[in-house]
């Protein structure tokens, strides 16, 4: 598996994407898979971001209202809510696995 570069942002970039970081990186370790390079922003930032690194997909912990232009978007909220939180992950799993 190669290492896959992440965006995971939130409203503030501290506390909601400090907790979805927390669990991709879990999710990371239990499949084998190479700890991800992770862009941990706000919500405002994250076309910046786009422009400047190669992303595989963005993990956002609420609602992400900007055109992110093709790039997979795995919604993070069950992160902060706890519910669902079991298809996140696995969604998390195949998409550091592809």
């Amino acid at each position: 598996m190669e290492k896959k570069t992440i965006i995971v942002c939130c409203g503030s970039s501290m506390i909601t994407s400090t907790v979805a970081v927390a669990k991709v990186k879990e999710v990371a370790a239990s499949i084998g898979a190479p700890e991800p390079r992770i862009i941990q922003c706000k919500f405002a930032e994250v076309l910046a971001n786009l422009s400047t690194h190669d992303v595989d997909f963005i993990v956002p912990t609420g609602k992400l209202k900007v055109d992110v232009g093709g790039v997979p978007v795995i919604k993070g909220t069950a992160f902060v809510t706890g519910i669902g939180e079991d298809k996140v992950k696995a969604e998390i799993a195949e998409a550091l696995k592809a």
